[in-house]
């Protein structure tokens, strides 16, 4: 064996490049089918409006003398959303109806459009608001003379119309 010539003979360069240009061929294939499969890197896109919202709270008491809360809930800025697609979710609140001289339970579910003045396919944008209380709709029953949100939740909740999902915008608990 002619040791000179092991150190001057060019010919093992080819397989070693081959050998390195297959593993880095290898690892771009698997970097590839990594992505596809776990999803990295498809479209994230949130379809949530991006807003800013904000709750105004108001504890009284009507002539009767029954408590008459009040909470105004607004859309200060951000996205426009249809009024049919936003939500005021009211749960552990309490309402004074005459028909029965006692407070009930209020766990319910309101569209923005529920409202007075509001259409439900009117745009809240900016400056739109509403206010739940006693003697407004949806709660200006003949009977319903009072209104105690103490101890209550209240949700802002976006549906999304496109397809079944809601998304809590904003929680206002006392």
């Amino acid at each position: 064996m002619n040791v000179k010539r092991l150190f001057t003979d060019d010919s093992a360069v080819s397989p070693v490049i081959g050998v390195v240009l297959m593993v880095a061929i290898t690892v771009l294939l698997a970097a590839t089918a990594a992505t596809f499969f776990l999803g990295i890197g498809q479209d994230n896109s949130n379809s949530t409006p991006q807003v800013a919202t904000s709750f105004d709270y108001d504890q009284d008491t009507n002539a009767a003398g029954h408590r008459a809360d009040r909470l105004k809930v607004s859309h200060d800025s951000g996205d426009t959303i249809t009024a049919k697609n936003l939500d005021i979710v009211v749960s552990d609140a309490a309402k004074y109806d005459t028909g029965k001289a006692t407070w009930t339970d209020l766990n319910n579910r309101f569209q923005w459009n529920d409202f007075d003045g509001v259409d439900s396919d009117d745009q809240i944008s900016g400056g739109d608001s509403v206010t739940l209380n006693a003697t407004d709709k949806p709660l200006d029953h003949s009977n319903i003379k009072g209104l105690n949100l103490d101890g209550a939740t209240v949700k802002l909740v976006w549906d999304d119309p496109g397809s079944s999902s809601t998304f809590t915008l904003n929680t206002w608990q006392d």
